[in-house]
C-alpha cells in the first residue's frame, strides 16, 4: 500500500521486517513474495537496477521451485517490465505474454490486467498502435466488469500516449487531466520508472496544442467522469461495439466441467490424451511449454492422479476425449 502511495522509504522498511520474520518462520513462499516486491520497488524507484533484476529472477526461480503458479506470472510480469524499461521489446512481450495468458487462462483476470497493460506499452514502444489499442482497451475491460480502479490511472496515460501518437493531442489531455485527478483521489502518484516517458509525451502535447488550449483541456479532463472519459463519442477511441463491452460485467469465470477444468486446461487434456508431447500442444495452443506444464500441474491435482497415463485414462474414462 505504501509503495503505491509513494512512501518507498517506509515501504522498504516494512519489506524488510516481513522479510525478517518468514525468514524465522522458514517460510520459503512469503520469504519468495517478499523478494518480488523489494525487486518491484528498487525497479519503480530506478534504483540498483541490477540488484532488482537479480531479486526479480530469485523469486521466479522460487516460485517455480514451489509450484505457485500465479505468484511465478506476478514475477514474469515484473521481469517483463524490466526489459520494457530497457527498450528490450522481445523479451519484454514474451514475459509478459506469457505471464497474461496464464493469468486469464487459470481466472486471475484482475492480475492479467498489469501485464496487459505492459504489453500495450511495448507495442507503444514499437509503434504497433493497433495492438497498443486493444491491449490498453482490454484492460480497461476487466476493470471496470471486476470493479477495480488500482490500474485506471496508468491505462488513462498509456491511452493519452497512443492517442498523441495518433496525432489527437487534444484527446490525450482529456485523459492525462483525468488519470492526474484520479491519481489524486487515489493517492497513487505516478512513480519515478514511468515518469519520463510520460512527460515527454506530455510535453509533446502541450507544444502542438499551445499553452491555452492545452490548459484548457487539462483541467476539462480532470473534472470529467469515468464514464465520461471512457464512453464520449466525441473523445473516446472506442467503438459503439467496445463501448457496450465496457459495462459492467456480472459474468463469473466458472468451471466448464464437473472435475473444475477450465476450458483451457480441457483442451491440454484432450491433446495430452491423443498423445501429444508438451512441445506440440504448446504449438497446437500458440502458448509456451511451460505454461503447458502448469496446465498439467493443476490437471493432476483437480483430477485426483499423479501422471500424465493416470490422467490420459481418467479422460478416456470420462468420455472427455
Amino acid at each position: 500500500m505504501v509503495t503505491e502511495q509513494g512512501h518507498y522509504a517506509q515501504a522498504q522498511a516494512l519489506l524488510d521486517e516481513s522479510r525478517a520474520i518468514s525468514q524465522a518462520l522458514g517460510d520459503q513462499a512469503r520469504v519468495a513474495w517478499v523478494t518480488l516486491h523489494q525487486a518491484r520497488l528498487l525497479f519503480l524507484v530506478q534504483r540498483e537496477q541490477e540488484q532488482a533484476q537479480r531479486l526479480a529472477e530469485q523469486s521466479l526461480a522460487q516460485f517455480e521451485a514451489q509450484g505457485i503458479g500465479w505468484m511465478r506470472a506476478r514475477a514474469l510480469s515484473l521481469l517483463g517490465h524490466m526489459h520494457l524499461a530497457r527498450g528490450e521489446w522481445a523479451q519484454a512481450r514474451a514475459k509478459l505474454e506469457e505471464s497474461a495468458v496464464y493469468l486469464q487462462e487459470t481466472g486471475n483476470r484482475c492480475d492479467s490486467c498489469e501485464p496487459l497493460l505492459g504489453l500495450a506499452r511495448v507495442a507503444l514502444g514499437q509503434q504497433v498502435l493497433g495492438e497498443a489499442r486493444r491491449r490498453a482497451q482490454e484492460s480497461l475491460r476487466i476493470q471496470v466488469a471486476l470493479g477495480s480502479q488500482a490500474l485506471f490511472p496508468a491505462c488513462l496515460e498509456v491511452v493519452g500516449r497512443l492517442l498523441s501518437a495518433a496525432g489527437k493531442a487534444r484527446e490525450a489531455t482529456l485523459r492525462w487531466g483525468r488519470a492526474e485527478a484520479l491519481r489524486e483521489e487515489l493517492g497513487a502518484p505516478l512513480h519515478p520508472v514511468e515518469r519520463a516517458d510520460y512527460e515527454q509525451a506530455v510535453a509533446a502535447a502541450r507544444r502542438e496544442l499551445g499553452e491555452g488550449a492545452f490548459a484548457a483541456a487539462w483541467v476539462q479532463g480532470r473534472t470529467m467522469t469515468l464514464e465520461q472519459v471512457l464512453t464520449s463519442q466525441e473523445h473516446s477511441t472506442l467503438s459503439e461495439q467496445e463501448t457496450a463491452a465496457l459495462q459492467p460485467s456480472t459474468e463469473k469465470d466458472v468451471p466448464t466441467s464437473p472435475t473444475g477444468l477450465t476450458a483451457r486446461e480441457l483442451e491440454v487434456l484432450r491433446l495430452v490424451a491423443q498423445g501429444l508431447t508438451d512441445a506440440q500442444v504448446a504449438e497446437k495452443l500458440v502458448i509456451s511449454r511451460r505454461t503447458v506444464n502448469w496446465h498439467l500441474t493443476s490437471i493432476y491435482s483437480k483430477l485426483g492422479v499423479s501422471s500424465r497415463a493416470a490422467a490420459t485414462r481418467y479422460a478416456i474414462e470420462h468420455q472427455m476425449v
